[in-house]
């Protein structure tokens, strides 16, 4: 008797077990998957994809539609291209498409025809924390083929592919070009204050003052009957060209190629260079691996 009460109890269970798994199946729709009727696309990604994982959620605005099935590497090595061939659930599809006036899809919740050339894939950051990534197909009417074709690739349609938000945010603020203007300043700089002759300049200002001086000795000489005035007024003018051959001699100390103002300008363009090379290489890093942000540096144990 009791072993006859715990079959029972095993079959329930057993029984209770594969109608949960059955309708699980049933509502994600991943019993239409073995019939083998679903779309099937390939998504070609110019950038590293870590993070999106077979099985991976695809979307359309947002909603998921279906999932990644599988990767195509080593196809090609320039630019490491990395082709992704996504399934897209009519189920899902039927369970969330409006049935009247359906621009996008068809009855039977496949893409309409003209509507696939449109389809842009791109790459999404689920969350910084787990640095999980996800395909989002949108519609772009801007870049469209006037004919109308779509390509194919490994037997499947090809969709159309946009860098990520990273790749375009590294892409828009381009510090590695940054840092060659930086450089590129740095080193015209350097040459104009090379060229840059102060002593020839010095010797032209000190002669302007001296032909200063002989022509306000002169005029003093001869307008000297009208009063004692314009004498204290020439040597006020005097004093003046004095000071400024003082300023005149300061401004050679400073420009001098041994001055303290010259090496911490030159200092203070190479360590911005060197800044802005190092803002590309956490844009870089933070590219590849987005989840390092909230992880920090990995601590390997000996």
């Amino acid at each position: 008797m009791k072993f006859a009460a715990n079959s029972t109890l095993v079959g329930a269970f057993t029984l209770g077990g594969i109608m949960i798994f059955a309708g699980f199946l049933f509502f994600t729709g991943g019993l239409s998957s073995w019939r083998g009727n679903n779309e099937r696309f390939v998504v070609v990604f110019n950038e590293n994809v870590f993070g999106l994982n077979e099985g991976g959620k695809v979307t359309f605005n947002g909603v998921k539609i279906g999932r990644v099935e599988r990767f195509f590497i080593g196809d090609a090595l320039k630019d490491g291209p990395v082709p992704v061939m996504i399934e897209v659930n009519r189920k899902l599809v039927d369970r969330h498409r409006v049935s009247l006036g359906n621009e996008v899809f068809d009855e039977d919740g496949s893409f309409k025809p003209d509507i696939l050339p449109l389809l842009v894939g791109q790459l999404v950051q689920e969350s910084f924390v787990t640095g999980i990534l996800y395909i989002n197909l949108t519609t772009d009417f801007h870049h469209v083929d006037t004919n109308g074709s779509l390509s194919t690739m490994y037997g499947h349609p090809l969709i159309r592919s946009k860098g990520s938000i990273f790749a375009e945010l590294s892409e828009s603020i381009n510090l590695e070009k940054l840092s060659k203007q930086v450089s590129e300043f740095l080193e015209a700089g350097t040459a104009q204050l090379q060229n840059l002759k102060a002593g020839e300049l010095r010797k032209s200002f000190l002669s302007l003052v001296e032909n200063s001086n002989l022509f306000l000795d002169d005029f003093s000489k001869k307008v000297l009957p009208l009063g004692k005035n314009l004498g204290d007024t020439s040597e006020q003018v005097r004093e003046s060209f004095k000071k400024l051959d003082i300023v005149n001699q300061r401004m050679q100390e400073v420009m001098a190629p041994d001055s303290d103002l010259r090496f911490g300008a030159v200092n203070a363009l190479h360590d911005l260079s060197e800044m802005s090379k190092s803002l590309k290489s956490l844009a870089d890093l933070l590219e590849r691996n987005p989840q390092a942000l909230i992880r920090g540096k990995v601590v390997t144990e000996d």
